[in-house]
């Protein structure tokens, strides 16, 4: 897959317009419009922003290769939980532990 392909792609799976992709990134929304038409190739600097924009590797994104490296959702989660709980207080946080402990032992039980 190219990198028009890849664009193009990448934008109809996070459900967004070519005009609200130029307006996030700074883009004009012809720039948009020619990158995914293959037209018009992106800087170097243009590419990067892509990348980090849909969190995927610039292989990916230019097409060098077909493994996306984005993180699942899930993952992505807990990671915003951790970050979350490095601003807590001691007590806050083992506060919040508690409450996911009670919530896994539920879980376990309703499975069983």
């Amino acid at each position: 897959m190219c990198f028009s392909e890849r664009l193009k792609q990448l934008r109809e799976e996070k459900g967004i317009s070519q005009r609200q992709l130029a307006r996030d990134l700074n883009f004009s929304s012809a720039a948009v419009s020619l990158y995914e038409a293959g037209q018009r190739e992106p800087t170097l600097t243009a590419l990067e922003k892509l990348a980090k924009y849909f969190n995927v590797s610039l292989d990916y994104l230019t097409g060098l290769s077909n493994k996306n490296n984005e993180l699942p959702d899930f993952v992505k989660e807990q990671i915003t939980k951790i970050d979350e709980l490095k601003s807590l207080k001691l007590s806050e946080k083992l506060e919040i532990i508690g409450n996911e402990l009670i919530d896994i032992s539920k879980k376990i039980k309703d499975f069983e």
